[in-house]
């Protein structure tokens, strides 16, 4: 079985006739194809195959997609995000393995499971899919996968007219609509009445129905529910549509799928794919099924697939072709030779899991991991070609399964509109029982009045006359009852039912004009804003704490090479500034961004120029002195180029098989000639072994066939040459890099064609007076050409390209060697035997490698400062401690210069170490429970006694705008918190140059090593805090004058809080009780730095200040490692970086760069928040206006619940009549312009302190609304005292009245006038004429209602109306007008004070130019006389 893993032999590329594939060769053991025994087939043979079941509880592993050593070469694993194990977990882990062990089940699946992650399996999947309703309801039955594997039969072993057996699968095609044409209505529906407000109005319409309480028409009663279900529905149904188009794009993409028939490849759309079906895929193609690879372009069956689309992750993922499989011994792989049955586990959501085998007629099974699946949506990369077998297909993908749709979230204000939406349902309660009582007094004494003729209208009865029996229905008691629910009813519109349509219309014309503000827009990246949530943007307006990340959030995440220390020598490197747009992280960068070190550059030519001209002898390179400076110099370039995870991407990857799967034949025949007879002359004349060299050669495929121009080469005398042959590393040469030193530049001498006499070798920092005159070649050999480095983060990058620029270059990574060129050595290839990969537990990385001239195997460390120094050998003499010690302060002085660090060591191995190392660390890969504790521990065993080799520092520049923004944001009163994951030092440094820490602020340092020691000096912080407080108190009861801003007058303004990543270990601890007592420290801190934070401790500190503080927060990140944070947090930021766009699909906002987010706050939140603040306040006050007006004339009608207004004018006045003016307010209003808000970040806090709605402006619009009804109807009834005007023309008065009021109302309170305004309140007086002109003159008796007809006409002719109208409209708004203007004059807000200040200086800046103007032109005008 372990032949069937890991044997591969050669390969040979060829073309199939059959399919058009390129055959491949494998040697690989592990049975024999055949057809495959029933019993083979087993889900416990299938688990244990592939894995087997892990322990019990939760541990993590980690990486950032990094190659690992598995068996010999690289394979992918783990995630870089972190994790905190809970307390306690790892001797609870120890423990269960030895029980395990005695009991001898410790190879048994067991309970619990193990969590190997990527970046988006933090929580296992990307979307937690909960069950249904119904789902857990019927919790005692399975799902009909759950628990069971599935057989995939390959599709083209299925005879004509046979049953498929992959017919039970689905298809590939999607469907991300929620309707049919169908379902829509019935669905859309069922939907809607989730809300509360529209399952009111469904019970009213109900009610409306009842004979005995029924108030208005049925027709009528209906029509503000069918309005905004139907408006609601429009939305929803143009929503779905968009989503149908998407599908239907995806579904129309084609592919090439293998037909039996036609026994080739042909061109297929995605919808027709099915499980079972075998795929071939180009590079840069989007996978369009999960598939199991078979085949690939690459000798060792590797591919890269890059999962942006699915996860955001931009690094590239190693994937591989399945091992073990024997298909015929054919010389070429051949579709018809895969005749094999799958055993795959169930579809699960669970991104990086999958399980499952292939069962051999020999009983053997080839067992199937992530590492042969790639996933939908994914696209492939630096790969020629792949085929596949599709294993799942359409809604069982992992990226259909987690595809959650859009979130939702409910902003603090709609929340507290809800609240208000239950009061109204109170004062509703209130009003109809008053209602309800009068109405019942009012039969009570119905009786007693028309004895007495008191009753109007009715004849008194005649004495002796016997009263009529009286019928229970006509009982106050039922009568009260049955008028109470007329009279719900009646007022039913105190609940804005067009307020929740009215507010999504304003904020999605809010999101819009976000997503159209051009500041938001990124010059170098083209980026501009994205809004993902589109229901919170008043959100942006209240923000009291902001988390934010610093590493590509605050800064460019483009790092720059600064410093390195070597040999206890610090060498430093003057950047270079580019102005241009910066290219992408994942390729190779070819700008400059430092000038090479001169004194360095002189070293280096310094070892390489003996080791060029030594004698070689036997064909062997000259050797280096071991533990020397030279020997450390070397192995620190060389573990700068090879201890990564770089992908060098040699060359363009092309595919001979076009879209329809025909073979196209390459036109590079020749070229590829001509290359390879100048490569055989130059291993010709090299010491190297020939096969060695062939093995080696880094462009295997063509790349020009333009040979150097021999004008280049000067003439050559043998003299002039040295005594041996060239070696390979002279023919790679360096690109032209700027030199610190002024007076010497570096210089790209072009290669000369090789002749019989050797050419003059070319150095490293040869001068230009030193070397001939050249003249540029038209295009460069391929030995010249820099490889494509895709980096999986933009540090390791930088390093490589460090590496490169001083002649250290990475040319080829394989499974199981690297290429390097080493100055004055020449091309080494240098064995992988395994790889380390990085954690954030040892924070660092390792490779260990077998020396290809002295077969030594050397462990080269990359790691943190803390992660390495700890690590070093102890047995060592003074001279190498001095070393070290030099190095740290070093290291020190980086850290004060805000640089990110990490240092460089080795260490060589003995056979017997490594022998008993690697048999150690097998058992541990192996090992079913516990087994990432146990490769940690086996990492920790061989990553000891290192041998320091240097340091580097590279400087991750802050972004523009970034210590602005941030200042204005703590200008605004909101706390800003940064966490990262960087050493203390560097992050303070960072902290003062982005202004998050001021020069004269204290510094309080929270470093703890025990639990007790971190709440001693909590306690001992608190302490000297409130002794501040109380200092500051006492002088101020003595008379004592404080300045404003001091530490006495705003001690939370002058402290900063550092605390670090080991403090919040204890500080998270719920046991430990810490947590209060550190927030109520950060509480009286204005800026808080976390230094070595892990993503999991991100989420905790924005959780435990959202939970405990009760404020309303924000993150802002931009990697994988932020999305815990940012999901979190009340309002998600992505800063759409160099890491990928997880952080971004995970945000709720998304902004391209850091100074964005000053103005999405301070801007457009503040202006979001203050709209719908005022435009909610305005709805409650409205409607109830309009209804109290209904409870007062029901002391005109004995509380009959008769309405003197028409019941079509109830329905249609909150709908249509006064709906269009505040949907203008909220969408286009501004109390502030622009310039004023971000002169003056302070007025953010209107918002931050949610000071326009309170629950107090509440209560005061109800009063007011109580007020202006009554004004609105005595008044009117007053002009209409004595007039012989009817109840409906009555009614036509007050409505007229009401309307012209609550105009008049929103007209005060709109803060900038706008033809838009205008053009709203005038829109809504038109709409009420030109309605009631139709409704009354069209419509006599219209839905059984009574007629109106002519009532519009007659009451507008009237001079009493329009008396009416008027004054009552005036007296109504005059308190609101006189209070505003009050509150202008004698009390102005924050806002009015800004703007007043705005005003009076552009006023004086407008006077003293007009001045400056005038008394010029006086000058002349006096000048004028004399000159005549």
């Amino acid at each position: 079985m372990s032949e069937a893993h890991g044997g591969v032999g050669t390969r040979s590329h060829a073309r199939s006739a059959s399919h058009g594939g390129i055959m491949l060769t494998r040697d690989a053991g592990g049975g024999h194809g055949g057809p495959v025994p029933a019993a083979a087939a087993g889900p416990a043979t299938a688990a244990t195959a592939s894995g087997g079941g892990p322990g019990r509880g939760h541990q993590r592993t980690f990486s950032h997609g990094y190659l690992v050593e598995g068996g010999r070469g690289h394979r992918r694993m783990a995630s870089k995000t972190d994790f905190i194990l809970p307390a306690g977990y790892e001797q609870r882990e120890r423990e269960r393995e030895r029980e395990r062990a005695e009991s001898g089940t410790g190879s048994g699946l067991k309970k619990g499971h193990t969590r190997q992650a990527s970046h988006t399996d933090s929580v296992y999947t990307i979307r937690q899919n909960k069950p249904s309703l119904l789902r857990r309801l019927m919790f005692w039955k399975k799902g009909s996968e759950e628990g069971r594997t599935r057989l995939v039969h390959p599709n083209h072993e299925v005879a004509a007219g046979d049953i498929n057996p992959n017919e039970a699968f689905p298809d590939n095609s999607i469907c991300t609509t929620k309707y049919t044409v169908l379902s829509f209505l019935p669905k859309n529906l069922f939907e809607q009445f989730h809300r509360f407000a529209n399952l009111y109005f469904l019970f009213i319409v109900l009610l409306n129905f009842v004979p005995a309480v029924n108030a208005f028409g049925k027709e009528v009663a209906m029509l503000p529910l069918i309005f905004v279900l139907g408006i609601t529905a429009i939305k929803d149904a143009f929503e779905d549509y968009r989503r149908y188009k998407s599908d239907l794009r995806v579904n129309n993409a084609t592919c090439r799928v293998y037909t039996r028939d036609q026994n080739r490849y042909v061109k297929r759309l995605w919808s027709d794919v099915r499980v079972g079906d075998v795929i071939h895929l180009s590079c840069n193609e989007v996978i369009p099924a999960d598939m199991v690879v078979l085949n690939s372009s690459d000798e060792h069956g590797l591919c890269f697939i890059e999962s942006s689309n699915l996860d955001g992750e931009s690094n590239l993922k190693q994937r591989q072709s399945v091992k073990g499989l024997n298909l015929g011994l054919q010389e070429e792989f051949q579709v018809t030779q895969f005749s094999y049955m799958m055993e795959v586990g169930p579809p699960t959501t669970k991104m990086y899991h999958f399980t499952g085998t292939i069962p051999l007629a020999t009983g053997e099974r080839v067992p199937l991991s992530k590492d042969n699946l790639l996933l939908r949506d994914c696209t492939l990369r630096n790969t020629d070609y792949i085929e596949g077998v599709v294993v799942y297909a359409g809604r069982e993908t992992k990226a259909m399964l987690n595809n959650g749709g859009t979130r939702y979230k409910r902003s603090r204000l709609e929340r507290r509109m809800n609240l208000e939406v239950i009061w109204c349902v109170v004062i509703l309660f209130f009003m109809c029982l008053i209602s309800a009582t009068g109405s019942g007094l009012w039969q009570s004494q119905f009786e007693v009045n028309i004895s007495q003729g008191l009753v109007p209208f009715l004849l008194p009865q005649a004495s002796g006359t016997p009263l009529p029996p009286p019928r229970q229905l006509n009982s106050p008691v039922w009568v009260g009852f049955i008028s109470f629910w007329t009279f719900i009813i009646i007022y039913q519109v105190i609940i804005p039912i067009s307020l929740y349509v009215t507010i999504e219309v304003i904020k999605l014309m809010q999101v819009y004009h976000i997503h159209q503000d051009k500041d938001f827009k990124d010059k170098k990246s083209g980026k501009t804003i994205e809004c993902r949530a589109l229901n919170i943007p008043e959100e942006l307006g209240q923000i009291e704490y902001v988390f934010t990340d610093k590493t590509g959030t605050l800064t460019e995440n483009q790092m720059v090479f600064q410093c390195c220390s070597i040999n206890d020598v610090d060498y430093s490197h003057t950047p270079i500034i580019n102005t241009s747009s910066s290219s992408s992280s994942q390729g190779s960068n070819q700008q400059e961004t430092f000038a090479l070190n001169a004194q360095l550059q002189e070293e280096l030519s310094a070892i390489e120029l003996p080791l060029i001209y030594a004698q070689p002898r036997h064909h062997q390179p000259p050797a280096v002195p071991q533990n020397s400076p030279q020997e450390r110099m070397i192995d620190f370039f060389l573990t700068l180029a090879a201890c990564n995870t770089v992908v060098v991407a040699k060359h363009p990857h092309h595919d001979q098989m076009n879209a329809s799967g025909m073979i196209v034949p390459s036109n590079s025949a020749n070229s590829s000639e001509v290359d390879n007879a100048s490569f055989t002359s130059i291993i010709s004349n090299s010491w190297a072994p020939a096969k060695v060299l062939k093995g080696m050669w880094p462009f295997p495929r063509p790349l020009s066939p333009i040979a150097p121009s021999p004008r280049s080469t000067p003439p050559r005398t043998p003299e002039s040459s040295p005594r041996y042959p060239e070696s390979p590393s002279i023919n790679i040469h360096m690109n032209p890099i700027p030199v610190q030193n002024p007076s010497h530049h570096s210089l790209d001498p072009m290669p000369e064609p090789l002749s019989n006499s050797p050419p003059r070798p070319t150095l490293l920092n040869i001068q230009p007076e030193l070397s001939f005159q050249q003249l540029p070649s038209v295009t460069p050999p391929p030995l010249d050409i820099k490889p494509i480095y895709e980096a999986e983060s933009p540090d390791e990058l930088a390093l490589v390209d460090a590496a490169y620029k001083y002649g250290f270059r990475l040319l080829r990574r394989s499974l199981h060697n690297i290429l390097v060129s080493i100055p004055g050595l020449g091309l080494c290839e240098y064995e992988v035997l395994h790889v380390l990969p990085f954690d954030s537990n040892r924070k660092r990385m390792s490779i260990i490698v077998r020396h290809p001239h002295t077969y030594q195997k050397i462990l080269y460390c990359k790691g943190a400062d803390s992660a390495i120094l700890d690590n070093l050998s102890r047995d060592v003499d003074e001279q190498t401690k001095l070393r070290v010690f030099r190095t740290q302060q070093h290291l020190n002085t980086y850290s004060k210069l805000g640089l990110r660090v990490l240092c460089m060591a080795k260490r060589v191995l003995s056979d017997s170490e490594y022998e008993s190392w690697a048999a150690g660390h097998s058992v541990a890969e192996n090992s079913l429970g516990g087994r990432e504790r146990k490769l940690h521990d086996s990492y920790c065993r061989i990553e000891k006694n290192l041998n320091l080799l240097g340091a580097t520092g590279i400087e991750d520049r802050l972004q523009d705008g970034v210590p602005e923004t941030i200042q204005a944001l703590r200008k605004a009163g909101i706390v800003v918190w940064v966490l990262t994951g960087d050493k203390q030092e560097t992050a303070i440094n960072i902290a003062y140059s982005c202004a998050l820490f001021q020069p004269t602020m204290e510094i309080l340092k929270l470093n703890a090593r025990t639990k007790d020691q971190a709440e001693r000096t909590i306690n001992f912080f608190l302490q000297q805090i409130q002794q501040q407080e109380e200092l500051r108190e006492l002088s101020q009861s003595n008379g004592e004058c404080v300045p404003p801003g001091t530490q006495s007058s705003a001690p939370a303004k002058q402290r900063g809080l550092v605390v670090d990543g080991r403090t919040l270990l204890y500080i998270l601890d719920r046991r430990a009780n810490l947590k209060k007592k550190f927030l109520s420290l950060a509480k009286q801190c204005s800026a808080v730095l976390c230094c070595r934070a892990t993503p999991l401790q991100k989420a905790l500190i924005v959780r435990s200040a959202k939970d405990s503080l009760k404020v309303l927060t924000l993150a802002v990140g931009d990697g994988a490692n932020d999305v815990s944070m940012i999901q979190t947090a009340d309002v998600g930021v992505g800063i759409s970086g160099l890491e990928g766009r997880q952080a971004v699909m995970a945000s709720d906002y998304a902004i391209a760069r850091f100074r964005h987010l000053e103005k999405l706050l301070l801007v457009h939140g503040h202006w979001c928040y203050n709209r719908l603040a005022r435009i909610i306040l305005y709805f409650f006050y409205k409607n109830a206006s309009f209804v109290l007006i209904l409870l007062w004339y029901q002391l005109y009608n004995g509380f009959s619940g008769s309405s003197m207004i028409d019941q079509m004018y109830l329905m249609v006045f909150n709908l249509f009549f006064t709906s269009i003016p505040p949907i203008v307010v909220g969408i286009y209003d501004q109390d502030a312009p622009e310039e004023v808000l971000l002169a003056e970040p302070y007025l953010y806090s209107q918002g931050r302190t949610s000071s326009v709605y309170q629950p107090s402006t509440f209560w005061f619009n109800i009063l007011d609304a109580l007020y202006q009804s009554v004004i609105l109807f005595f008044v009117t009834a007053l002009c209409y005292q004595e007039s012989t005007a009817g109840m409906y023309e009555f009614g036509m008065t007050v409505t007229h009245a009401c309307l012209l009021a609550q105009s008049l109302h929103i007209a005060i309170e709109t803060k900038a006038w706008t033809i838009l305004h205008i053009g709203g309140l005038v829109a809504s007086l038109l709409l009420f004429y030109i309605f009631g002109a139709l409704y009354t003159a069209t419509c006599p008796a219209c839905l059984g209602s009574p007629s109106q007809y002519g009532e519009l006409g007659h009451a507008l002719a009237s001079p009493v109306h329009w008396l009416a109208v008027i004054l009552t409209s005036i007296l109504a708004v005059l308190p609101r007008f006189v209070v505003r203007a009050l509150q202008c004059s004698l009390n102005p807000d924050e806002v009015t004070q800004a703007l007043l200040q705005h005003h009076s200086s552009r006023l004086m800046d407008f006077i003293v130019s007009w001045s400056a103007s005038t008394s010029t032109s006086s000058t002349y005008r006096c000048r004028d006389p004399d000159t005549t």
